[in-house]
């Protein structure tokens, strides 16, 4: 049996200057904010299935480069919350440090 994946969307957290102004953003805000960009993007059909459906086969993949704060090992389920997708939705973090 064969197994595909396909990324339907994405979206990236803007670049800041340290002590700028995203300096009171956390990186799970920052995140839910591109979540539900990337979500938006799709077509309305597919955002809804996104937001009700509960088949194994979709799932958040979000990474970064430095887990600065206590709830980042948790980053992409905390991403998925934000963005409005099902507690059962699968959640992989990717840290690129």
């Amino acid at each position: 049996m064969s197994t595909q994946s396909f990324i339907v969307a994405a979206k990236r957290t803007p670049f800041g200057a340290f002590g700028g102004k995203l300096k009171d953003l956390t990186a799970n805000e920052l995140g839910g904010i591109a979540a539900k960009a990337a979500i938006a993007s799709l077509p309305a059909g597919m955002q809804e299935h996104l937001r009700t459906s509960t088949t194994p086969r979709q799932s958040v993949i979000f990474g970064n480069v430095l887990q600065s704060s206590a709830d980042a090992p948790y980053l992409a389920r905390h991403v998925g919350h934000r963005a409005g997708l099902p507690v059962t939705t699968p959640a992989n973090t990717v840290n690129r440090l």
